[in-house]
C-alpha cells in the first residue's frame, strides 16, 4: 500500500469513526461494534490490511490507549455531581467487581481446568464495566438522577481497580514464580496502587500550580499531555502503577477549583473547556484506531471460544444482578430500577486493552484471550444497548454535555 493510499485510508477511517460516534449519541447504537466490525472486514475478511504487520506494535498501542483513556476519564469526572452516590457506588464497585471476578475465575478454573492465577487474570480482565459505553447510554435513559450518578461513578471507579489487578496478576504469571500466595499478589497490587496514587496527587497539584503560570500559553494542552506520558514512564520505572497515576492526575486537573477550595488553596485554575476538548479529540483519535486495530486481530478461528464467551457474558449478567440487589437494599429508587442497573454491564476499552497486553506477554493460553474476550465485550455491549431500549425508554435529554471521553 502506497503512502498516499495510507493517508486516504486514514481519512476514511476517521470519517467512519466520527459517523459511528454520531450514531451512538443519537441512537444509542454502540460505536465500538461498528469499529470492531470495520477492523474485521479490513483484515480477516477482505485482507486489505495485514494484521501480522501491526502485531509488534500491539503492546505500545494498548498502553497508549490505556493512558489516554484513563487520563481523559479523570479529566471529565466531576466530584460535585456524584458525591452523593459515593457510598453506594463504592459498594457496587466492590460487589460488582468481586462477583464478576469470582464467577469468571470459577468458570475458568473448574470448567476449563485453568490454573488459579490464569483464572483470576481472566476474571480481572472482564471484571469491570466500561464508562465509555455505560455513561453515554445511561445519560440518554429516562431514569432518576440517582441511578445515572451511581452507574456513572461505578463505571469510572472500577476500571482502575481491575486494570491494576490484571496487570499485577499478569506480572506474577509472566515471572514464572510458583506457589505465590494470594497475600503476595494483594501486597503487590497495594504497592503499585499506592505509588501511582501518590505520584498522581503530587504531580497533579504541582501541575495545577504550573497551569496558573502557563494560563495564557497556546500549547499548554499539548504540554499537559506530554507530562502525562512522561510521568507514566517514570512511575512505571519505579514499579508504580502508571495507569493509576494517569487517572488521579486527570482527576485533580479536572476538579482543580473544588480540590483547591477543600484544601483552602487560594490560587489555582480548573481545566479549561479548550483543554478538555483537545484531550477528548486525542481520545477519539486513539479510540477509533484502537478498536479498528482490535477488529483486525479477531480471527474467530475457534467458534467454540465465541460460544464460551457468550455463556460467560450471561454468567456476568446473572452475578451482576446479585451485586446490584445487595447494593440497592434500603433504596426504593434503586430497587425499582433493578433492570437498568443490572443490564448496564458493558465491557469495553479496559478489557480490550488488557487483552493486547496479555497477548504481547505471551503467557500460557494467551492465544485464547482475543476471541474469548471479544465475544464477552460484544455480548455485554449488546445486552446494555437492549437494556436501554427495554428499561430506559426514550430520553428527552439527548444532549447532556457528555463528550464521550471516559473509560
Amino acid at each position: 500500500m502506497t503512502a498516499t493510499a495510507v493517508f486516504g485510508l486514514i481519512g476514511i477511517l476517521l470519517i467512519i469513526g466520527f459517523l459511528a460516534d454520531y450514531l451512538f449519541r443519537k441512537t444509542n447504537f454502540p460505536d465500538i461494534l461498528i469499529l470492531l466490525t470495520l477492523g474485521y472486514l479490513l483484515g480477516p475478511v477482505f485482507k486489505i490490511i495485514d494484521p501480522s504487520q501491526l502485531a509488534p506494535a500491539s503492546q505500545m498501542i494498548a498502553s497508549l490507549a490505556l493512558v489516554v483513556i484513563l487520563f481523559c476519564s479523570g479529566l471529565e469526572f466531576e466530584f460535585s455531581r456524584v458525591l452523593a452516590s459515593t457510598p453506594r457506588a463504592i459498594l457496587l464497585v466492590l460487589l460488582g467487581v468481586g462477583v464478576s471476578i469470582a464467577s469468571i475465575a470459577a468458570s475458568a478454573y473448574y470448567l476449563f481446568q485453568w490454573q488459579l492465577l490464569d483464572s483470576l487474570l481472566l476474571g480481572s480482565i472482564v471484571g469491570g464495566t466500561s464508562s465509555a459505553i455505560v455513561i453515554p447510554l445511561i445519560t440518554r435513559a429516562r431514569v432518576p438522577e440517582q441511578v445515572t450518578s451511581l452507574l456513572s461513578m461505578e463505571s469510572v471507579l472500577n476500571s482502575p481497580v481491575i486494570i491494576v489487578m490484571a496487570l499485577v496478576i499478569l506480572e506474577v504469571i509472566a515471572s514464572g514464580k510458583t506457589g505465590v500466595e494470594v497475600s503476595a499478589v494483594a501486597q503487590a497490587i497495594g504497592i503499585r496502587f499506592s505509588l501511582g496514587l501518590a505520584s498522581g496527587i503530587v504531580v497533579g497539584f504541582f501541575w495545577l500550580w504550573m497551569l496558573t503560570i502557563l494560563e495564557k500559553e497556546s500549547y499548554s494542552d499539548i504540554l499537559t499531555l506530554a507530562v502525562v506520558l512522561l510521568f507514566y514512564f517514570l512511575v512505571e520505572t519505579i514499579d508504580g502503577s502508571g495507569v493509576i497515576f494517569a487517572l488521579v492526575f486527570g482527576l485533580i486537573l479536572g476538579n482543580g477549583v473544588s480540590v483547591a477550595r477543600f484544601l483552602r488553596i487560594k490560587r489555582t485554575v480548573e481545566t479549561t473547556e479548550i483543554m478538555k476538548r483537545f484531550h477528548s479529540q486525542i481520545y477519539f483519535f486513539i479510540k477509533t484506531f484502537f478498536f479498528i486495530y482490535l477488529g483486525l486481530m479477531i480471527t474467530f478461528s475457534k467458534p467454540s471460544l465465541v460460544v464460551i464467551g457468550i455463556i460467560l457474558a450471561i454468567i456476568l449478567l446473572c452475578t451482576r444482578y446479585i451485586a446490584v440487589l445487595l447494593s440497592s437494599i434500603g433504596s426504593r429508587t434503586l430497587l425499582s430500577n433493578m433492570g437498568i442497573l443490572t443490564t448496564m454491564l458493558a465491557r469495553g476499552e479496559a478489557a480490550a486493552v488488557l487483552v493486547q497486553i496479555v497477548v504481547a506477554a505471551n503467557i500460557h493460553n494467551a492465544a485464547v484471550y482475543p476471541d474469548l474476550i471479544m465475544a464477552i465485550i460484544v455480548t455485554t455491549v449488546i445486552i446494555s444497548a437492549l437494556g436501554i431500549i427495554i428499561f430506559g425508554g426514550k430520553s428527552p435529554k439527548l444532549e447532556t454535555g457528555y463528550n464521550n471521553v471516559t473509560t
